[in-house]
């Protein structure tokens, strides 16, 4: 498989929000296909009725009824998938926030770049009960409060079948551009440090600076210089969300230059500004998923 066959998916979620829910999607009858492509967020599938085939890396898995999938984050997948009248699936993606937020601790052995099973009878019984419990507070007005313990009980019911499966190899082209990058996100993303220049990120890759950020936003969908600044305000917007520190502190732990300059991003980026956005963060109104999606801007 060529390169040029991958793509990077940038998952649009809903402003304040750390993951993606999806359900009651059906399948054309023509069948579909969602080409090899990685994204930032982990993901899960849940099939509780389906016929196709997901591939993890160079791995393919048939899906059929019960199938459970988890990819991890920067992990190269694709799906097809063929029609049938009683298709029913969920789709969950999140980021790490979310296990921060949740003092999620991963069950032991989670290493996997994922894995597909077939859980046995009862734990698909409680998979789909809480899928359509999270589903059912998404179709109404809800708070944190109420979506927290349902989220973490999903997450740890799922990630615990992880110790039944054997690990995953995902293996990329060597030397590839596609992968350079893909590799050194994932590095800065782990590190999380969002301070590198361009000269020191191209560095990294193996790459001058002009053909890096010329390849970097081919794949990312985004600048280098917005890349870092949207991975700074997502953490501001988790200290606005979770902490009393002001704008200020938060600017400055956030590593913007000025408090000023990181208003004017954070309400480019978000609509709003940080005060705002705050004072509505603990409303249920901006905790629920009808609420607009952020504001794109691209570099």
């Amino acid at each position: 498989m060529s390169n040029s066959d991958h793509f990077f998916e940038r998952i649009e979620t809903t402003a304040g929000m750390d993951y993606l829910l999806r359900a009651g999607e059906g399948v054309p009858e023509k069948g579909v296909y969602i080409r090899p492509h990685v994204h930032l967020e982990h993901e899960i599938m849940w099939f509780k009725h389906a016929a196709g085939f997901f591939c993890i890396g160079s791995e393919k898995f048939p899906v059929t009824d019960g199938t459970l999938v988890f990819v991890s984050s920067m992990t190269l997948h694709d799906m097809e998938l063929a029609y049938t009248a009683d298709h029913e699936r969920y789709l969950l993606q999140y980021n790490d926030a979310v296990i921060h937020r949740l003092k999620f601790s991963l069950p032991a052995g989670n290493h996997h770049a994922g894995f597909i099973m077939q859980p046995d009878a009862s734990t698909g019984a409680r998979i789909q009960f809480l899928f359509e419990w999270l589903t059912e507070l998404h179709q109404r007005v809800y708070t944190q409060n109420e979506v927290d313990p349902v989220m973490l009980l999903l997450l740890n019911t799922i990630l615990s079948q992880a110790r039944f499966t054997e690990p995953l190899s995902v293996r990329r082209e060597k030397d590839s551009t596609f992968g350079n990058i893909i590799d050194f996100v994932v590095q800065i993303e782990r590190d999380r440090d969002f301070t590198l220049s361009l000269i020191q990120a191209a560095a990294c890759c193996r790459l001058s600076p002009a053909h890096f950020s010329r390849t970097f936003k081919k794949i990312m969908h985004v600048s280098f210089k917005d890349y870092l600044v949207r991975k700074k305000l997502a953490r501001a917007a988790d200290l606005l969300r979770n902490t009393r520190l002001s704008v200020t502190e938060i600017a400055h732990q956030c590593e913007f230059t000025d408090s000023a300059y990181f208003c004017f991003r954070f309400r480019k980026m978000m609509g709003v500004t940080p005060g705002a956005f705050r004072a509505a963060s603990r409303s249920t109104k901006q905790l629920s998923t009808r609420h607009d999606p952020l504001m794109q801007t691209e570099g």
